[in-house]
Formats: C-alpha cells, sequence, structure tokens
C-alpha cells in the first residue's frame, strides 16, 4: 500500500501530539506522586505533634486531682483518633505502621480510661506513679511510631523526585528520539526520491531509457515515476541505444555460442568443443614438445542401468559421472561428453603417471558417492583408457584412437579398470 507525502506528514503531526500529550500526562502523574509522597510526611508530621501536646498534657497535669477535668484530654484524643482515621494512601510499609499506630492508640485509651475510673482512689502511689509511667511510655511508643513514618516519608519524597525525574526525562528522550527519526525518515524519503527520479531523467537525456526504480513508495512520486516509465515505454518501442544493442547481439551470441558447446544433458562442453579444445592443445604440445595425456572414460553397464531403473535414472547417473569428474581434474583439464555414456578428459603438461593418478581420483570418488534411487544406493564403475602424445601420433584422431583402445581393453580385462595402452619414445 502505497501513503502519499501529505498523509505521512500528518501521520508525523499526529505522532508529535501523542508524545506531547504523553509528556504532558508524564509531567501531571508524576507532580500526582509527588504531591502524594508530601502529603505522607506531613500526615506523619501531624502524629508527631499531636502525640508530643498529648504527652505534654499528661506530663503538666496531675490525672488522679480529685479535680482533674478530663475534657482536654478527651479533646486532643478525639483529634489524634480522627487523624489516624484520615491518613492519605500509604505505601505497604507506611501500611503497617499505621496498623501498629491504631492499635497502640486502642491501648492508650483504654489505660487512660483505667487511669481516670474513680482516681483510683484505693491505689497505691506505687501503682499510681506505675500507671502513669505506662501512659507516658505508650504515647512515647505512638510518637516513635510517628517519626518513623515520617522518616519513612522524607525518604519516600526523595526517591519519588528521583524517579519521576528519571521518568519524566526518559519520556522526553524517548519522545525527541521519535520525533527525530520521524523527521529524518521523512526528509530521507524526500530526498532519495528526488535523487532517483533526477538519476532516471539524466540517464534519460543521455540516451540510456531506463525506467525509475523508487526505494521509497509514495503517492506523489509513483505517478511521476508511472508517468515517465509510460513515456520510456513509447520512447524505447522506436529508439534503442547503439550500447544497448550492442549488448543485447553480445549476450545472445554469448548464450548460442554456449549452447553450440554445450551438452544440453550434463552441461560439459560437447563433441564440438571437444574437438576445438584437443586440437589446440595437441597443436601447442606438438609445437612446445610438451606432454599431453588424454582419458577416455566409458560407464560399465550402462545399458543394464538404463533397463532396471530407467532412462531418466540413466541420464541422472551421467551427470553424477561428469561431477564427479569436474571435482577431481585441475582447472586446466578439459572434460567433454564424447557420445552416448562416454567421456574424455584432456591433461595439458600431465603425463602417464598424472594421468593414472587422476583416473584412480575418479574411481575412488566414484565408489565413495553412489546415487540413490527407490531408497537403494547404485554405485556405477568405469572403464578408463589413457594414452600420451607421442612421436607416431600425428594427429588428434591417433591419440584418442589409442586412449579408446586402451578404454576396451579395459573392458576384456574385467571393467572398472584403467588401461594405459604403450606409448614408446615419449616426450
Amino acid at each position: 500500500m502505497n501513503i502519499s507525502l501529505l498523509q505521512r506528514i500528518f501521520f508525523f503531526t499526529l505522532s508529535c501530539c501523542l508524545l506531547f500529550v504523553l509528556l504532558l500526562g508524564s509531567v501531571i502523574w508524576s507532580s500526582q506522586a509527588i504531591e502524594l509522597a508530601f502529603s505522607r510526611n506531613h500526615y506523619a508530621q501531624q502524629l508527631t505533634n499531636q502525640t508530643n501536646t498529648l504527652k505534654q498534657l499528661v506530663a503538666n497535669d496531675n490525672i488522679y486531682d480529685s479535680n482533674y477535668s478530663i475534657n482536654d484530654w478527651q479533646s486532643l484524643e478525639v483529634k489524634l483518633t480522627a487523624l489516624l482515621k484520615s491518613s492519605p494512601k500509604l505505601t505497604e510499609q507506611q501500611l503497617t505502621i499505621q496498623n501498629s499506630l491504631q492499635s497502640q492508640n486502642e491501648s492508650l485509651k483504654n489505660l487512660f480510661t483505667l487511669i481516670n475510673k474513680n482516681k483510683l482512689k484505693n491505689a497505691s502511689e506505687v501503682i499510681k506513679t506505675h500507671l502513669k509511667a505506662k501512659l507516658m511510655t505508650q504515647l512515647e511508643a505512638i510518637r516513635s511510631e510517628a517519626l518513623h513514618l515520617s522518616a519513612i516519608a522524607q525518604k519516600d519524597i526523595y526517591n519519588t523526585i528521583k524517579n519521576q525525574a528519571i521518568f519524566i526525562i526518559t519520556v522526553s528522550a524517548v519522545s525527541i528520539l521519535a520525533l527525530l527519526f520521524g523527521a529524518f525518515t521523512l526528509t530521507y524519503i524526500v530526498r532519495k526520491s528526488l535523487t532517483e527520479v533526477k538519476c532516471a531523467f539524466e540517464k534519460n537525456h543521455s540516451g540510456d531509457y531506463q525506467n525509475i526504480q523508487l526505494s521509497h513508495h509514495s503517492q506523489e512520486f509513483d505517478s511521476i515515476a508511472d508517468a515517465f516509465n509510460t513515456m520510456n515505454e513509447k520512447l524505447s518501442e522506436s529508439t534503442i541505444s547503439l550500447t544497448e544493442m550492442k549488448k543485447i547481439v553480445e549476450e545472445r551470441t554469448h548464450v548460442l555460442e554456449q549452447l553450440s558447446r554445450t551438452d544440453p544433458l550434463t552441461k560439459v562442453a560437447n563433441r564440438r568443443a571437444l574437438f576445438e579444445r584437443a586440437n589446440m592443445e595437441f597443436s601447442r604440445a606438438m609445437r612446445s614438445k610438451n606432454k599431453l595425456t588424454l582419458l577416455l572414460l566409458d560407464c560399465d553397464f550402462f545399458k543394464n542401468v538404463n533397463d532396471e531403473f530407467g532412462h531418466l535414472f540413466g541420464d541422472e547417473l551421467l551427470i553424477h559421472i561428469c561431477n564427479i569428474c569436474g571435482q577431481e581434474i585441475r582447472d586446466i583439464d578439459f572434460l567433454a561428453r564424447y557420445g552416448g555414456e562416454e567421456f574424455i578428459i584432456v591433461l595439458p603438461n600431465c603425463d602417464i603417471a598424472g594421468g593414472i593418478e587422476t583416473a584412480n581420483r575418479i574411481q575412488n570418488s566414484l565408489a565413495r558417492h553412489c546415487v540413490a534411487i527407490e531408497d537403494k544406493e547404485v554405485c556405477v564403475t568405469l572403464s578408463i583408457g589413457i594414452s600420451m602424445l607421442s612421436e607416431r601420433h600425428k594427429n588428434l584422431d591417433q591419440l584418442i584412437n589409442d586412449a579408446d583402445k586402451a578404454m576396451y581393453l579395459a573392458k576384456e580385462n574385467g571393467r572398472n579398470r584403467i588401461e594405459v595402452l604403450p606409448a614408446p619414445n615419449l616426450h
């Protein structure tokens, strides 16, 4: 699906708005989190102050006096209880302390009720002193818990500010990177498309009619490319550059040459190419007095393979033999199909020993690599005849004839063999 540049700009603008909303939302959420942290600290400080007021009241007044009024105590206690019930949203750790404060406040109210009941008229001074000290201890415990809650709240303020600052910075950085990436991508697409259109026009001006190939598609540039390509098609129907024509001719000539020199089944050189290359090597060897050896290979019992498995498998077997030979010969050697299941390998600058070594490699490789058909492996063998150029060879046909005689000698001696036709007076 092609997206127009206007749509890309619209999406980019919409993305900017969404990122701005996200950033604004993160700021609002962070401010609420910080405000909650401060409210927790304020709540803890109120508890501490209220507890200090109660302690001061108990310390300064004689609660056992018959004329002692409990109105001040009850007023402060009601405020403390109401404060504990109006706590802000707390963390799990703070909530645990809050539950402890509420429990200790209930114990404080029960203890004060016990002390105030009949002023403990019949109690000894020791008991009264002990109970008042216990009341002070209970208040101190509440105060300590409130201070602990305040310390946690203050630490929570620091952590909240730190975490929210990191969060806002992260969101801001991601937003800026996203915007930069979007702006860069949009700019890159426009510049790249303009460059490709400009390049196509320049080539068209020089007579090289090539279509515009856009790396990035958009409706605007695609419409330009379609109009330009349509124009080029009409121009190319009536006009063709000399370079292009020469290129087409060379390519087709090369293809025809390859077809005329290649065996269509095995894709190795055919008989025509064999005699061209072999005659060239023969002439070179005669002039420079270099060695030249031929290998003539024939697949043993190939007719039986065709009869048992069919001609299609026989064709596959011939291709397999060519692949093996291609792997085992040198780069300067030349493999060609001589006819049927017979192949010839031309070995320049190679003597009889080298020819035997090459033939052995081919036979060993064929023995290791069989062809599978119908859950069974078929291993084939070759009878190989070898001849080397000597003074008695006046032309290539005589050299091939000696290799052919050696191959038939290998057949007569049991197949899957290598035979060498004697070649006296080697050079």
